[in-house]
């Protein structure tokens, strides 16, 4: 994002006062009956909604309606952008007449409508759309849904009435970004409340269809004398006009329309349970589950030194790329995942690093940490790894061989840690797992592997530098996510994808699930 200039302020606090906003009404009879029907069969499946069927069934008929009505482009391409898998559909409504014959008729029908609109070629959005863009110098796009931001900024660059707008995500508009109007899609409810009271353009079009109640106002945007408010927000109005080419709706939403929140898509729900038959010894590590954009998340470590590589734009306006524990990890930051070759991007370079010695080293690394464990469990009997390092944690205080707490033990236990940071914890360690002969060689072993991977995250950084200097992030930007390609190195492609929220609190996660993405519409 790129900060606010002295001069950039002044432009957004004269939009704030001059700023026209005007609600284009869209209409859609199939649409208009599809999300009539979702809402139905919503309130009355009431808690049944909850039922794994329901979630397997609605989750994807939501997101689908929720795109018809978030997304100007054509609702064949919105459909094909969303991947809806019709097949399995169908099959979760032939299913629900033997289950759930009362809701059959509704969910026929509405999968009906659903279909039929998947093969419609046009969009209420787009002529309006192309009209203004006519009218307008610069004009840019704003969505609900950021997922479908890069399917409609290419059909934008395809369409030559629109060739010129730009898409632009929600958090593009608290920086410098600038037009001479701004299309909101979809009811203000949607949107972010600086959308409106800190304008980036000097009139706003919000487009939305007809039967979704928008009961939004614009407030006091700065503040001002009494006795001048009327004039200073004389201009910055809102109500029902004639949508642009059509005629004008009713000045008011009936009370039965469908409210913004009754169109949005569900909540994923992730979870990372140890898989089963693992035992209470699965190895797990603290870790919280960091939301991501377009419904996304990943478990991120939160134990003792665990950090995340992010890339944070939000003072310079510069890409700096940088480690982070999760108690600095903020929405508007942007945080790096191996998305090809698994999940760790540090450890296949550092074994390229150490050549040769990649699979000793690897291997006494695993020496060691299975005799910890082994010898846990000879003296304490079988129990989860956490209980394990606090008994042996006692043991350490006991013999006065390490003053370490139990979260240390534990994380010096796991397969992330390479060694403890003291030689002397190392030393203790070792003697309780009955190594102390080769505590020395076992170091010096595992400094290696630590050098290694000091030296494969400064190459990884380097080369993500280089890559974001070459690139432009306007992408990132838009979408909420980019591919960055290292080139021919074991680090394999790493995709940055922006944070959105961060759960408070912490979860066991076994740890070959830590740093793998989680995807809420599969």
């Amino acid at each position: 994002m790129i900060p606010l200039s002295l001069a950039s302020a002044i432009e957004v606090y004269g939009d704030a006062f001059r700023c026209e906003i005007t609600r284009h009404w869209m209409d859609h009879p199939v649409l208009a009956d599809a999300s009539g029907q979702l809402r139905a069969l919503m309130r009355l499946l009431q808690d049944e909604a909850a039922d794994q069927f329901w979630r397997d069934t609605l989750g994807p008929i939501r997101r689908l309606a929720f795109t018809f009505c978030s997304t100007p482009i054509p609702f064949a391409s919105a459909a094909s952008s969303a991947g809806i898998d019709w097949t399995r559909i169908n099959r979760q409504v032939r299913l629900c007449q033997h289950q759930f014959p009362d809701f059959y008729e509704l969910l026929t029908s509405l999968v009906t409508n659903l279909e039929q609109l998947s093969a419609e070629q046009s969009s209420p959005f787009i002529g309006p759309l192309e009209e203004l863009a006519a009218q307008s110098g610069r004009l840019s796009v704003v969505m609900r849904n950021p997922r479908m931001n890069k399917p409609v900024a290419t059909y934008f660059a395809e369409n030559p009435a629109l060739r010129s707008t730009r898409v632009v995500s929600a958090s593009q508009l608290r920086g410098a970004h600038a037009c001479d109007a701004l299309a909101v899609i979809g009811p203000c409810g949607w949107h972010p409340e600086y959308v409106f009271s800190a304008p980036r353009a000097p009139a706003i079009h919000v487009m939305s269809f007809r039967w979704i109640r928008d009961a939004w106002k614009p407030g006091p945007i700065l503040l001002h004398g009494s006795d001048t408010s009327a004039a200073r927000h004389r201009n910055h109005r809102i109500g029902a006009v004639p949508r642009i080419g059509g005629e004008a709706p009713r000045s008011e939403p009936s009370p039965s329309d469908i409210l913004p929140l009754d169109l949005l898509p569900p909540m994923p729900a992730f979870a990372c349970n140890i898989p089963p038959g693992s035992g209470m010894q699965a190895e797990t590590v603290p870790a919280r589950l960091c939301h991501l954009t377009g419904s996304r998340a990943v478990f991120v470590a939160s134990d003792d030194g665990a950090t995340s590589l992010i890339i944070d734009t939000s003072e310079t306006g510069r890409a700096a790329v940088r480690r982070a524990p999760v108690d600095e990890l903020e929405p508007g930051q942007y945080l790096l995942l191996r998305t090809s070759g698994g999940g760790d991007f540090i450890a296949p370079l550092a074994d390229r690093i150490l050549g040769a010695s990649a699979a000793t080293r690897r291997s006494e690394q695993a020496e060691w940490k299975d005799r910890v464990v082994a010898r846990a469990i000879e003296q304490f009997g079988v129990m989860s790894r956490r209980e394990l390092a606090s008994r042996v944690c006692s043991s350490l205080h006991a013999k006065a061989l390490s003053g370490a707490r139990p979260e240390n033990v534990h994380y010096w236990m796991s397969s992330k840690c390479i060694r403890p940071r003291k030689e002397e914890d190392f030393v203790a360690i070792l003697t309780f797992a009955g190594l102390e002969a080769r505590a020395r060689p076992l170091w010096e072993a595992m400094g290696e592997i630590s050098r290694a991977h000091v030296r494969a995250g400064q190459l990884i950084r380097r080369m993500l530098l280089k890559t974001i200097s070459e690139t432009s992030l306007e992408p990132l930007e838009r979408d909420g996510e980019m591919v960055f390609d290292l080139g021919d190195h074991d680090g394999g492609a790493l995709s940055a994808f922006e944070i959105v929220g961060i759960q408070a609190e912490e979860t066991e996660v076994p740890t070959d699930r830590v740093g793998v993405l989680l995807d809420g519409e599969e």
